[in-house]
């Protein structure tokens, strides 16, 4: 039937039957063909393979982008008229550049055939997407729409790579990136999944729900056995030795006890080494850094700070007791009652001499602290060298003979007052005793007189005040007096050196002839001179002419200038 429809003309030229593909226009030359004008040819046939005249315009694709193709005839590489079973399409595909195409060949591509794409002559048209090609191979049966290569790529088709997981809103992170798809989604399962670590990791709970299902407040998507709970956030943070303790130390196997007490005594009491008698709060003196180490603060949290070797003294050394059941006492004597070698004499207040440094480093100040300075030999002497009885006498007297008596020459005879001669430089020398504080002050030669020179007994005895008491009177024989008043005449500063004013020192002033007279010329008798007489007659009697005869009144005629002349008729002198 077509090719009745030709003319005859048509007939009479055509170089053969067209193939099957253009079989329909065998009546209608006119489709392909320009009377007389080969030129046009092309336009006819891109009238019709529009498609291919987009490439061409475009540049793309094979016939866009392949120079000889774009500028050449068609018909230089689709050649009709060949009959019904010639192949409009010559292609070597062995030699053929798919990188003309829009569809580049990488991966698994380069090695796949032609034929795996292009089934018989279908070379324009075929789907670019995966999964128009892969469709049917989908294993996602397509849950995951037809972008294949979100997840997959030409290198290998089970390799998945560079999907953005994260966009799901479960970022993969730790172990969870080298794990295949299918450890997740087993079973193709793909929308809906829980995103809570318990979904996949219940049959890896140690804790068999017990802790609940939130699995990230402790582990990591790092390591599912390596925990990283937060343990402060329940109120009690992992400090010290808690921060390398294992969670079943305290909670049990399987987490059996999920909320264990938070008292130190819930889990050391075997560690208690008090049992129980310290009370329950070990926070006040141990810490988690180590169970031996104590921090408790003596200082600031009882009345009795520590001080001096009392800071190295381990707790048992003064609490024998637990401190619930006895407090151990504060003062010095009720810890070192065995040390004080005093027993008990120099009383309890042992921090008044000795001191928390050492209590061998005596600092008493016997100065300041007692009414006794410790001055000169004193200050050397060792405390035992005064309190020496048994137990050791706190409290001495303050006198010398209390503790020099023995050395005392004087046998006590000058009573306690040691300190008015001797002084502490030197028991025996220095002796500065103030002999003016007596009722004898030594004046002239008796200032360089020792003790010994009036004292030759050491007794210090007093033998009386008077010279005569020294200085027996050898040479008056008492005719001046008994007890003689030898400082009457004589003086301290020499013995030979007399001088006595008759006229102001006695009853009987001398005048003319007496003036002339010694002393023994009158006083030639023992006796005391005031008791002489001050009449003429009372030394003159042997001497009188008259016998008595005128009286004893001597001086109504006689004078002291000249015994024989006569004052008769002549004014008596006053005297």
């Amino acid at each position: 039937m077509p090719a009745i429809a030709q003319s005859v003309m048509e007939r009479l030229v055509t170089p053969g039957p067209l193939s099957s593909a253009h079989a329909k226009l065998e009546s209608k030359c006119d489709s392909c063909h320009s009377s007389f004008r080969k030129e046009a040819q092309n336009g006819r046939c891109l009238s019709c393979h529009k498609g291919v005249a987009n490439d061409i315009r475009t540049k793309t694709k094979l016939h866009g982008k392949f120079s000889p193709a774009r500028t050449g005839a068609c018909k230089s590489c689709h050649s009709d008229h060949r009959g019904r079973a010639n192949t409009l399409i010559v292609l070597n595909q062995a030699s053929f550049n798919h990188a003309y195409t829009d569809f580049a060949l990488t991966g698994a591509h380069q090695r796949a055939k032609c034929s795996s794409c292009h089934r018989g002559n279908d070379y324009r048209g075929r789907p670019r997407d995966c999964a128009g090609c892969h469709g049917p191979f989908d294993p996602h049966k397509g849950q995951l729409g037809r972008s294949c290569q979100n997840c997959h790529n030409t290198s290998a088709w089970k390799q998945v790579q560079g999907f953005n997981h994260a966009a799901t809103g479960f970022p993969l992170t730790g172990a969870h990136r080298t794990k295949t798809c299918m450890s997740c989604h087993a079973g193709q399962r793909w929308k809906n999944l829980s995103g809570t670590c318990v979904s996949c990791h219940a049959r890896d709970d140690a804790h068999r729900g017990s802790r609940g299902t939130n699995c990230a407040s402790c582990h990591s998507t790092a390591t599912w056995q390596a925990a990283s709970f937060d343990h402060a956030s329940t109120g009690f943070p992992l400090v010290g030795g808690h921060a390398g303790a294992a969670c079943a130390q305290c909670h049990g196997a399987g987490n059996a006890n999920k909320h264990p007490s938070r008292t130190c005594v819930a889990c050391h009491a075997r560690d208690d080494s008090h049992k129980g008698a310290n009370g329950t709060d070990c926070g006040n003196c141990h810490n988690p850094r180590s169970w031996k180490q104590t921090n408790f603060d003596h200082n600031t949290m009882t009345s009795f700070p520590l001080k001096g070797a009392h800071r190295a003294v381990v707790c048992e050394g003064c609490h024998k007791q637990s401190p619930k059941v006895a407090k151990p006492p504060t003062t010095c004597i009720g810890c070192h009652a065995k040390d004080d070698s005093h027993k008990g004499g120099n009383g309890l207040d042992c921090a008044r001499c000795h001191q928390v440094s050492s209590w061998k480093t005596v600092n008493f100040n016997h100065n300041t602290m007692t009414n006794f300075a410790l001055a000169g030999k004193h200050a050397a002497v060792r405390c035992e060298g005064c309190h020496t009885k048994p137990p050791n006498e706190l409290k001495l007297s303050a006198q010398c003979s209390s503790c020099h008596a023995k050395q005392d020459p004087h046998a006590g005879k000058l009573g306690s007052d040691c300190a008015r001669c001797h002084n502490a430089e030197s028991w025996t020398q220095g002796v500065r005793f103030d002999h003016g504080l007596t009722r004898f002050p030594l004046l002239g030669k008796h200032a360089a007189l020792t003790c010994a020179g009036c004292h030759a007994d050491k007794s210090f005895v007093s033998k009386g005040t008077t010279c005569a008491a020294c200085h027996p009177d050898t040479r008056h024989n008492g005719t001046l007096g008994n007890p003689a008043q030898c400082q009457s005449c004589h003086n301290t500063t020499d013995w030979k050196v007399w001088r006595f004013d008759h006229d102001t020192q006695s009853r009987f002033a001398l005048t003319g002839g007496h003036k002339g007279l010694v002393c023994s010329a009158c006083h030639a008798r023992p006796g005391d001179p005031a008791k002489l007489g001050n009449q003429c007659v009372d030394c003159h009697r042997k001497h009188d002419p008259h016998r008595g005869g005128f009286g004893d009144d001597c001086a109504r005629c006689h004078t002291t200038t000249s015994f024989s002349e006569i004052l008769i008729g002549r004014p008596r002198p006053r005297t």
